[in-house]
């Protein structure tokens, strides 16, 4: 039986590449504070519960945009969806439901794949009350969790997936 494949959507600078090398446990994919570090798919090895998975970290997803990298980017996003068994769609609680998420979380929908919502940088108690916003999205058969830098929630994040 082949490995679970799991891809982590979302728009730039939500921090998919940091929580791509946190699950796989090295530092692999590049991290950085400007938009497009992260061009191709990056592909990892990560175990949970004694259960191996593929993870596959992308560009961030622009879905309106015609310039040609960022088209390019955008294929290999859609590449990582289509071959997918699990989605991981990244949200910053911070910036809370941008327009960009909501294109995404359509594109998401089609997929008609399991789709985990995280909600990164929730780095105090008082901000995990600012996930109610997210069922906006209408992704009502996702699982939840949060992310953040310090320990948390990690453990629901990958028990989610």
């Amino acid at each position: 039986m082949a490995k679970p494949i799991v891809a982590i959507v979302g728009r730039p600078n939500v921090g998919k590449s940091t929580f791509f090398n946190y699950i796989i446990g090295e530092r692999v994919s590049i991290v950085g504070d400007k938009p497009g570090v992260t061009r191709d798919r990056v592909y990892g090895e990560a175990e949970w519960r004694g259960r191996k998975f593929t993870l596959v970290d992308t560009a961030g997803l622009e879905p309106k945009s015609d310039d040609l990298i960022i088209t390019s980017m955008r294929e290999q996003v859609e590449i990582a969806i289509n071959i997918a068994d699990v989605i991981i769609f990244l949200t910053d609680i911070k910036a809370g439901i941008t327009e960009t998420d909501k294109e995404i979380a359509l594109i998401l929908k089609k997929s008609k794949k399991p789709i985990v919502l995280v909600c990164n940088k929730s780095d105090n108690f008082e901000q995990t009350s600012d996930i109610y916003e997210f069922y906006n999205l209408g992704l009502r058969r996702s699982f939840w969790s949060f992310f953040s830098k310090c320990n948390r929630y990690r453990r629901c994040i990958r028990r989610s997936i």
